[in-house]
């Protein structure tokens, strides 16, 4: 029996599609869901190859709803060659027939998820914010910085970006009367920052001094066992670090993996932000608390999304 080709659903149809508060609620379910076991999720498969990786996932957003199957790739080099550093693939597989109903762009659907994850860990975990900081210049950073603007309207938000060439591109992605500065001291604008967002693919960590009483920092960036965006010594001296998802963490996230082996830490174990959520564990408990997040990604916060996209195009 013949079956009819699957759908593509554009890069442009993914960007349209939905609000950010939007997609910000269907990031909370699915973290929620995990947690409660509504959400199914398989393994998360990651191949490092020198600085870049690869990686695949499996999962659905409820128990009936479609399953996703996203893989991609992680090519640090690309940027010089004018392609993304981030490709992905989502095929869509129907919940009764197991039939290949869409195929969806995955790179905006990684950057769309991923921004807002961090906006539901922002809003879990953080004080009240006046100054926020993102370290990076990629598209990621951008949607984020644009994200934080939007929900959190900060006093100021600083940009930190390896040159002035690409600050003065990262700040035409701003309106001018939005309180968006750009830097490029690290040290500085971590100080004194209430929020961070770490959005690179740096393998080295990318500050030294400890956070100020009070911090919270979300890193995006330590994926994979050779990523550390954020350095054991920082993570060490948290008071808290919370994860999209605490087991698949502890081995994949490479900040996460050396601060595990120090007894230096104050705190005993990643917590999962769908703990926070459910209120099965305490997030934030007093404001003096440095607290982390790490996402690595999971198959169920593209499900989550992909299910809302197929939501806005009526089932069809």
């Amino acid at each position: 029996m013949n079956t009819a080709p699957p759908i593509t659903i554009s890069a442009a149809e993914v960007e349209s599609a939905c609000s950010l508060e939007e997609v910000v609620e269907s990031q909370r379910k699915a973290f929620a869901g995990l947690i409660s076991g509504t959400s199914v999720m398989g393994p998360r498969a990651v191949i490092t190859n020198g600085e870049n990786a690869q990686f695949s996932y499996i999962a659905r957003a409820a128990i009936t709803a479609p399953t996703i199957v996203k893989f991609g790739s992680v090519t640090s080099s690309n940027s010089a060659r004018g392609l993304p550093v981030v490709q992905a693939y989502i095929a869509v597989m129907d919940s009764e027939t197991g039939s290949l109903t869409y195929f969806v762009d995955g790179e905006s659907v990684t950057r769309i998820r991923t921004t807002a994850a961090s906006m539901v860990a922002a809003q879990e975990l953080a004080n009240k914010l006046d100054y926020i900081t993102v370290i990076g210049s990629a598209p990621q950073a951008i949607a984020h910085a644009k994200a934080a603007l939007e929900l959190f309207k900060p006093t100021k938000l600083t940009m930190v970006v390896r040159s002035s060439d690409k600050g003065k591109s990262v700040k035409a992605e701003f309106a001018d009367n939005l309180p968006v500065e750009i830097s490029q001291d690290v040290e500085s604008a971590v100080a004194t920052a209430d929020l961070i967002f770490t959005c690179t693919n740096a393998m080295t960590p990318l500050f030294k001094g400890k956070l100020k009483p009070g911090t919270t920092c979300i890193a995006i960036g330590s994926f994979a066992p050779n990523r550390e965006e954020i350095s054991a010594d920082v993570l060490i001296a948290a008071d808290k670090v919370f994860a999209d998802d605490s087991a698949t963490t502890q081995v994949q996230c490479g900040s996460i993996i050396p601060a595990l082996k120090s007894q230096a830490r104050k705190w005993a174990e990643v917590v999962s932000i769908g703990e926070v959520i459910n209120r099965s564990a305490n997030g934030r408990e007093n404001p003096a608390e440095v607290i982390c997040y790490f996402s690595v990604g999971l198959g169920i916060q593209d499900a989550a999304f992909v299910e809302l996209l197929m939501q806005k195009r009526g089932g069809k």
